[in-house]
């Protein structure tokens, strides 16, 4: 009887067949270890893209926070022929970090929510419905939301009105406290309130606007489809005369201060990186040393 081969020795079959198989294994391990280390080199990349992403959109909003600084101390120093215009004029602003766009408008030039008269609104909400019938719903709704009664207008929205369209709230019976809060008024939306925030407030306390500080685009807006009697259409008048000639607007309260005063403050930043930080305030300016100003309302958009 032969002797049985010992399995491992060299010039072996099996010893041959296991040493290929290993060299599979190690093989397939090195695959596994390059898609690992590709899949963590990409991992590290898109942590790295977003990290730099994110300290640009911070440095954005720092930027604007800045713009917001400088436009006050513009509202605080003294007057003279270099101050800022308070219509809404853009200035840009450029630095080491990027480029800012800053505006100041006196809250006179904007339409208040809680204030303004029907015409006015109804003009205004062209901005948002093309037919006369869709802007005195919007009108009527939001009229029914600010008083105190539960009448509804013919074309507006109580609190039944509110539950049947399955909303989890009721008219507020109160003016409103922002912009923003006008996205909850039956018939409006973001989309709504984007478009007209750059034209509406809710702190100037005046029923009409001052076309001194108005955006052209909202005058055009106020002025038509007015029924004008001579007296008024003669003012129109004058206010196109006064605007065409308008080179500076001063503000109407004595050198250094804006007491008692409303402000739209408007800054958008860019930044070198390509970053985007935009902010709308609202503010009331005072004559106390510890408290300059209030802010009365702050928003932020990227």
């Amino acid at each position: 009887m032969q002797p049985i081969p010992v399995c491992g020795k060299p010039g072996n079959v099996l010893y041959r067949r296991q040493d290929g198989i290993a060299l599979v294994m190690v093989l397939w391990l090195v695959v596994l270890l390059t898609i690992v280390a590709a899949s963590f080199a990409t991992h590290s990349r898109v942590e790295t893209r977003m990290a730099g992403n994110l300290v640009e959109r911070q440095k954005a909003r720092f930027m604007a926070e800045t713009g917001f600084n400088r436009a006050v101390m513009e509202l605080m120093a003294a007057k003279d022929e270099e101050s800022w215009n308070l219509n809404g004029q853009v200035y840009e602003i450029q630095n080491a970090q990027g480029m800012l766009r800053i505006a100041i408008r006196s809250a006179s030039g904007l339409v208040d929510l809680n204030k303004a008269s029907r015409q006015i609104l109804l003009n205004t909400f062209k901005m948002l419905a093309e037919n006369d019938e869709d802007r005195a719903q919007l009108a009527d709704a939001l009229e029914d939301w600010r008083d105190s009664d539960d009448l509804r207008r013919l074309k507006g929205a109580e609190d039944t009105d509110y539950a049947s369209e399955g909303y989890a709230y009721g008219a507020s019976d109160r003016d409103l406290e922002s912009v923003d809060e006008l996205g909850y008024v039956m018939g409006f939306n973001r989309d709504a309130v984007e478009k007209l925030r750059p034209y509406v407030t809710v702190h100037s306390g005046q029923s009409s606007v001052d076309y001194q500080f108005a955006a052209e685009s909202l005058t055009e807006l106020l002025k038509d489809g007015m029924s004008l009697d001579s007296g008024v259409a003669e003012a129109f008048d004058q206010i196109d005369s006064d605007l065409a000639e308008l080179e500076d607007i001063d503000d109407f309260s004595s050198p250094g201060q804006a007491s008692g005063k409303n402000y739209r403050i408007s800054v958008e930043a860019l930044t070198k990186g390509g970053a985007r930080s935009a902010i709308h305030v609202d503010i009331e300016m005072k004559n106390k040393n510890d408290k300059p100003y209030t802010i009365l309302d702050w928003h932020h958009s990227l």
